[in-house]
Parts: C-alpha cells; structure tokens; sequence
C-alpha cells in the first residue's frame, strides 16, 4: 500500500521539478522564438490558467493557486483511494508539459 502512495508522490514531485525548469524558459513557436520582435515574451506560467481549466473539467480538481500548487498537493496527500484518480491526473499533466518541453527546444 505505501508503495501506491509513494509512486503518486515521487510522480509529482518528478513533474514539479520538469514544471519549475520549463518555467524559467519561454515559449518557441515553430522556428522562431517567442522573444523575438512581433511576439509577447510567452512563458510557461502563461498557459498555467488553461492547463488548469483543463485538468478541473477533466479530474474535478480546483483551488489551486497553480500547478506547482497541485503537485505540492498531491505530494503531502495520503488517501489510498485517491491513487489512481491521482496517477491519472498526473499523466495528463505530463503530456501538457511534455509538448511546451517540445516547444521549447523547438522541435
């Protein structure tokens, strides 16, 4: 049982450190960067209100601050029963971080 516990929290603890990296970064868009003259400087943190809209519809998940929020969250939390609700949410999240890691290395 403590191992389902842990798997959630190293998950999240895991994907907090890839969030807090990608957010120090900004956003490319195709061969171009973000920075350059014609675009706003877009970061991470200016998708955070949409991934959360997201992962509230999808899981019911809400007030949260942010992501990083969430994660600290999932992390300190101990409900057996919320495991696989928890995995599942964090998949999702993965992905969503996964494609700005894309687009930042501008793949």
């Amino acid at each position: 049982m403590a191992a389902k516990k842990l798997s959630a929290a190293l998950e999240a603890t895991r994907l907090l450190g890839k969030w807090t990296k990608l957010a120090q970064g900004h956003v490319m868009f195709g061969s171009g960067c973000s920075c350059g003259l014609g675009f706003a400087n877009l970061r991470l943190a200016d998708f955070e209100p949409q991934i959360l809209e997201y992962l509230k519809m999808k899981h019911l998940v809400s007030g949260f601050a942010g992501v990083p929020d969430l994660l600290r969250s999932i992390v300190k939390q101990s409900e057996e029963a919320e495991h696989g609700l928890q995995l599942a949410l964090l998949a999702d999240l993965e992905r969503s971080i996964d494609s700005f890691d894309e687009l930042h290395r501008g793949r």
